[in-house]
């Protein structure tokens, strides 16, 4: 996920929130939670077809067994940067939630005190 991703994100929770958010009601999703929620909400898929094709190209001589092996090889190793990814992104968006609802806090503390 690129930051502007995980700003969006958290925007559309914090939206999503803000009755709870106000009512000062609102838990930040553990990163457990966060993380599930990325994964469910954004597209992770691993191409074979295009990754074979690239594999070929890459190396013309290499028999099925050869291509496969690599492929396996290329797939667990996107799964364990997927993972890594996802979870920095879990971290980022709660970071970002934070920083959203101390705003509207001070935001809203400021109206308050120029208008009632």
């Amino acid at each position: 996920m690129y930051s502007s991703d995980i700003k969006m994100c958290a925007r559309k929770i914090v939206k999503e929130s803000l009755n709870q958010i106000l009512a000062d009601k609102y838990q930040i999703p553990t990163l457990e939670e966060m993380q599930v929620f990325l994964e469910e909400n954004f597209e992770h898929s691993f191409d074979d077809y295009l990754t074979t094709q690239k594999i070929k190209r890459s190396h013309p001589q290499w028999g099925k067994d050869q291509i496969t092996e690599e492929l396996d090889k290329q797939r667990r190793h996107f799964e364990n940067e997927l993972r890594v990814n996802v979870r920095i992104a879990a971290l980022n968006t709660i970071s970002e939630i934070e920083n959203l609802i101390i705003s509207l806090k001070n935001a809203i503390r400021e109206w308050k005190v120029l208008h009632l």
